[in-house]
Parts: structure tokens; C-alpha cells; sequence
């Protein structure tokens, strides 16, 4: 949703931090003993950098602010899903080693704003990276949450002179949940209108979990096709090879996969249902990400969401040929996904916020369907046999729990309803199960209830075939 109003100007980090510890542990003393882990925050050190840290018992981040406000990792049971760039660890830039034709981009990793149309042709566009300022510059952050249930940090960045704007992004943990909300504004802090658009990039380590020498040849992204998609294909390659092996279109299923290659290659595609998911066919790691589409909204390259591929080969960039060497020290083992919110015009002092979900889960590739509650790789499918229901699926959760099967007649009525047990997002969810249910039994839904009693959604809806004897 558009959105326009004033900034919150925030007190200094340090002053704040220390209010806010004070009342995260007086509120922690209050925590209902059956309410599972609270969140935690803190302030130190991560790979060298000063990072403020988010946990929950489930999932943590890393904020990085003086590398450009990054979110440099993020973790399920400790597992990271993010690429950081060893070679930069620890490592603060000055301003003009940041940026243009001395400096050269430190890509340090992790996830960061952008402003978009990226380009080099006009003032209208943004010809970064290398950016000192709004990739590289130091941002300021603030602690502006801290209850057991929640917990959160702003960074800002400086105001930002050749673009006209100022970015700040939320980042929010709460607690029984791998749910990281991003509340990302964009402020114009000049004396001009301007038309941007946000721009997320989160970068995905695609190494080898067993062999880090070597890149996982079993790492995937998903995202839903358009079936009236403004690109002919349903997708538009936008750097390396237009016939790139890794764009993997499924028609039938309205699905667009990507197959991490270490070739070098960009695609942008007009996604509808504002999610994206990013496996690990090894470990069963998948992110996922959900966003908002406003499909009478204009969109940078006409898309919502891009996926770069990190990896050898030769692209156009600037009309210049540019290649990529096949060695991981120049060519580090990574893959983008990028999403996009749609191009806004801000009178000087208006601001634009756009929110980002990210979620952390064990699924099996591929994903096929993202819901509130979790990840879907076998969807939900019941089959009668006498006063028996054999129900089956495959998911990953979003939120610890239990999982509930609730059938119902063809007017909606309950006919059954019984506890799958236990739920995890660090565990695949798998469901293989008879329930006994009446002869009226018309259709059946799988939802997750979280460990406070409130129901978070279902992972899907299936109507009963027919009876197999």
C-alpha cells in the first residue's frame, strides 16, 4: 500500500540502546513462562563488522549499518542463507573508495535498498553500483522495539544528493515465528520531485554445503508467472545469454523456475501473486520472501521481481562488454533475488513505504505455492477410502506450532477434526495420514496454529476424491 507521511526522527544509537535494554529485560520478567522463547537484540560484532543482532529462538539477522545499512545474515537454527564476502569482512570504505571510477563496488553481501531504474543515460536513473552513499555510505541505526514478542532496529541512510532521496528500513523479529518484517521507506529530501522506485536485493550463498570450493548444483528460485504478462514469454532476459539454460518456465503450472548455473545471467519477470522462494535442493533450506503487486502500478523493466545469476561469461553493460572470469575468487559462488515496488513520484518531504515479509523453512524443491502459514511442495490431496480419509502433502511452516486437519460437508459444516501434532519451520512437514471423518466429508483444509492459540492460515484446501475401496 502507498502511503505518504512524516519520517520518525529517532535519538541517537548508543542513548537508545540503552533505554531499550533496560526495558527488554524488565519486560522480559513479565514473559508468561509457557509463551516459548522471547526475542532478543543486542549490539556487537558480526565477521568484524559493528552488526546489531535480532534473535528469537528460531530464526536470526544481522544488521550491518556502516556497510550501507545491510542485513548481512540471515540464519535458521544456524543455518545462514546468505552470501557474505569474505574478502570484505570487517571492512568500512571511506567515501571515495566507495564509489566511482577510483573505488569500484565493495560487494559485501547480504541484503540492501536500491533505487531504480538502474542506468547510465539520464539523471532519471541510477548508475550504481558503485554507490557511496546509499550502497556504501554509513547508515544510522536505532533500536525502536523491544518486547519479548518483538523486536526491531531502523537504519537510515544519509540524505543522498544525486538521486534526491534518503532510504530507512525496519527490520522487525517476532517471537514463535521465522518472520522478519521490513518496513522500507523512501524519503525525497531535496527541493525537487523525484520518481524512484525501492529496490531489494538480497544476495543467496550458492555454494556447495560439502564442498564449498565448488558451487551447489541443486540451488533453485521460484516465482508465478503472469498469464497476461506485458513480456512475451511471460519473462525478459536482461543480461548474459537470451537463450540462458536457467530460465525454466512451467506454462501449465504457472510457474517460473531458475536453476543456479555459474554462468552469468539476469531475468525480470511481471510476478502477480508477490511471492518468491529460494530452495536448497541439498539441505531443504528454502527463503521465501511476499510482497505487495499493484498491477495498475508502472514497474522498473516492467517487473516485479529479478533474478541474477553470479557466475562466468560475458554481458552487455553500458553498452560495454564486460566478462566475469571462471574463478570464485573474482567471480564469487552467489545468486540475487530482487524485488521490486513500483515507481512513485515524491514532492520534496513526501515518503513512500513498502513492506517485504521474509520467512525462513525447511521444504523440498520445488516450491509451488507460498500461503501465510508456510512453503508448498506437494500440494494438500485427499482420498476416500469407506469412513477413512487419507491425506497427504508436503510443506514447510512458518511458524512453531501445531498443524490441524478440518473437514467439512458441501455446506461448510465440521465433520472432523484432528491434531497433527508438532510443527517447526527447521523441520519438513510432512503429512501422511487417515483421519477418520463421516461419508459427508466434501473437502479439507490443513491449517497451522501457533504456540499462543492463534491461527496463522492453512498450507492448503482439498476436496475429497473419489472413493477408493
Amino acid at each position: 500500500m502507498v502511503r505518504f507521511g512524516p519520517t520518525i526522527r529517532c535519538a541517537p544509537a548508543r542513548a537508545r540502546y540503552t533505554l531499550v535494554m533496560a526495558a527488554l529485560n524488565a519486560s522480559l520478567l513479565a514473559w508468561p513462562a509457557s509463551a516459548g522463547v522471547p526475542c532478543g537484540m543486542e549490539q556487537g560484532s558480526f565477521r568484524g563488522w559493528n552488526a546489531f543482532s535480532l534473535t528469537n529462538g528460531i530464526v536470526s539477522i544481522q544488521v550491518a549499518p556502516d556497510i550501507g545499512g545491510r542485513v548481512i545474515q540471515f540464519q535458521l537454527a544456524g543455518h545462514p542463507y546468505f552470501f557474505v564476502n569474505a574478502d570484505l569482512a570487517g571492512k568500512v570504505f571511506p567515501p571515495e573508495e566507495n564509489g566511482g571510477r577510483n573505488g569500484g563496488w565493495k560487494n559485501y553481501g547480504g541484503s540492501k535498498l536500491w533505487p531504480a531504474p538502474q542506468g547510465w543515460e539520464t539523471d532519471q536513473q541510477w548508475p550504481g553500483p558503485p554507490d557511496p552513499v546509499l550502497d556504501g555510505g554509513r547508515y544510522r541505526a536505532t533500536m525502536t522495539t523491544s518486547r519479548p514478542d518483538e523486536v526491531a532496529v531502523t537504519v537510515t541512510s544519509p540524505e543522498d544528493e544525486r538521486t534526491g532521496i534518503q532510504f530507512s528500513r525496519t527490520v522487525r523479529l517476532f517471537a514463535g515465528s521465522s518472520r522478519v518484517r521490513h518496513d522500507c521507506a523512501m524519503k525525497n529530501a531535496s527541493h525537487r520531485p523525484v520518481r524512484w522506485a525501492i529496490w531489494e536485493v538480497t544476495q543467496h550463498d550458492t555454494s556447495d554445503p560439502v564442498a564449498p570450493a565448488n558451487f551447489n548444483n541443486d540451488f533453485w528460485a521460484y516465482t508465478p508467472l503472469n498469464r497476461s504478462s506485458a513480456h512475451p514469454k511471460g519473462f525478459s532476459p536482461l543480461f548474459g545469454q537470451a537463450t540462458h539454460a536457467s530460465w525454466l518456465p512451467n506454462y501449465a503450472r504457472g510457474l517460473f523456475a531458475v536453476k543456479y548455473d555459474y554462468r552469468v545471467g539476469k531475468v525480470g519477470l511481471d510476478s502477480p501473486d508477490g511471492w518468491l522462494a529460494v530452495a536448497n535442493g541439498k539441505s531443504d533450506h528454502c527463503f521465501v520472501a511476499r510482497f505487495a503487486y499493484f498491477p495498475e502500478a508502472s514497474y522498473p523493466d516492467g517487473s516485479t521481481v529479478e533474478f541474477w545469476l553470479n557466475g562466468a561469461g560475458e554481458f552487455i553493460l553500458n553498452g560495454s562488454a564486460l566478462t566475469n572470469a571462471a574463478d570464485p575468487k573474482e567471480t564469487p559462488y552467489f545468486m540475487e533475488s530482487e524485488i521490486l515496488a513500483p515507481l512513485v513520484t515524491l514532492q520534496p518531504g513526501e515518503d513512500y513505504h513498502f513492506q517485504i515479509d521474509w520467512f525462513a523453512t525447511r521444504c523440498p524443491r520445488p516450491i509451488v505455492e507460498v500461503t501465510s502459514a508456510g512453503a508448498v511442495h506437494a500440494p494438500l490431496t485427499v482420498r476416500r477410502n469407506s469412513e477413512w480419509l487419507r491425506v497427504e502433502g508436503t510443506f514447510g511452516v512458518f511458524f512453531r506450532g501445531h498443524a490441524e486437519l478440518i473437514a467439512k460437508d458441501n455446506l461448510g459444516n465440521p465433520v472432523a477434526q484432528e491434531n497433527l501434532g508438532r510443527v517447526d519451520p527447521n523441520e519438513v512437514f510432512r503429512v501422511n495420514k487417515a483421519i477418520r471423518a463421516a461419508p459427508s466429508a466434501y473437502r479439507v483444509s490443513l491449517r497451522i496454529v501457533d504456540e499462543d492459540g492463534r491461527d496463522r492460515g492453512t498450507l492448503g484446501h482439498a476436496f475429497v476424491s473419489e472413493r477408493i475401496e
